[in-house]
């Protein structure tokens, strides 16, 4: 459900022709490209585990982030890059597969973009930099918020991430924006399990409580605004060396999630203890740098999701 605030006005970079999609059909990659394309940008997909949906204006290459030869080819003619990968790398391990996902893949994905002049080269991250719940946070998280990991290798291995690609910026010249997500809510998984409140199985609903024995405060964001906010990250020449945070208009609370549920589903709602942390998240930087205007409160939109069903 949209809130009432003014809608940025998002165009075209005019420096920018061609746009590189790094993970096409992952949460964001697969509803990012319809709005590129709808803007006039040339989009490349790059296809690696699962086939990407053909569209008029979208180029597919097959490969990799693992596969430098492939990447020189993807990238090759670009103006743009988003790297928005969020699934494991190949491995015998939890830990090398997320290394090879967000060390070794990004790396030789910032090599080849720094052979090229590139306008802009989008990261895609997220609030677990910070460890929003494991650490106790006095305040809303912003952009200089202390960073721990929140998830084992994942949060680990996307701070390194982060400061690698801050870098290359640093180093090489490429021109790093760095857009920061909280859970993403769309249509599909991350709804059918009402952010870890549904049991379907037992038929209940979960009240997470968090460390201190409080309903979980959390903040998250759908995906129309994530999608909002890389486009304007592409188009805000100011965007460049920077990093973003991007979130709803405003947190939830357990109670509010497990009763919009209970009135769905009639289910009985259980409280269960966390070592979690309550956080919200500071998106005030966004806003005045890149003109970010959230649209999406996600209790509304759940509550209208749910709705559509019965």
């Amino acid at each position: 459900m949209a809130i009432q605030q003014d809608k940025p006005r998002i165009q075209k970079n005019v420096s920018i022709d061609k746009v590189l999609v790094i993970g096409p059909n992952g949460n964001i990659g697969r509803h990012l490209i319809p709005e590129l394309l709808k803007l006039g940008y040339k989009v490349r997909a790059l296809e690696y585990r699962s086939k990407v949906k053909e569209r008029e204006g979208l180029k597919v290459f097959k490969g990799n982030t693992l596969d430098p030869e492939s990447l020189e080819k993807a990238v090759d003619g670009v103006n743009a890059v988003c790297h928005l990968i969020r699934a494991t790398g190949p491995g015998a391990t939890p830990c090398e597969r997320w290394f090879n996902c967000c060390i070794k893949g990004a790396v030789n994905l910032l090599e080849a973009a720094k052979e090229i002049k590139l306008v802009r080269f989008i990261v895609g991250s997220a609030d677990n930099v910070f460890g929003h719940v494991t650490i106790q946070h006095y305040g809303s998280i912003n952009e200089n918020s202390p960073k721990r990991f929140a998830d084992g290798y994942y949060g680990l291995f996307k701070i390194l991430e982060e400061e690698m690609c801050r870098q290359y910026y640093l180093g090489f010249g490429v021109p790093i924006v760095i857009t920061r997500f909280g859970w993403i809510w769309r249509t599909g998984e991350f709804m059918e399990s009402g952010a870890g409140a549904l049991d379907r199985k037992n038929k209940k609903i979960i009240k997470r409580l968090d460390i201190d024995g409080k309903p979980l405060v959390r903040h998250d964001t759908h995906i129309e605004d994530a999608v909002q906010g890389i486009l304007l990250a592409l188009q805000k020449d100011e965007a460049v060396g920077e990093d973003f945070n991007m979130v709803a208009p405003a947190p939830y609370s357990s109670s509010e999630l497990s009763e919009i549920l209970h009135q769905r589903y009639g289910w009985p709602i259980e409280e269960t203890k966390s070592n979690w942390y309550s956080w919200t998240t500071d998106s005030s930087k966004a806003r005045s740098v890149l003109g970010y205007r959230p649209q999406i409160n996600v209790l509304d939109w759940l509550k209208d999701e749910l709705n559509r069903r019965e």
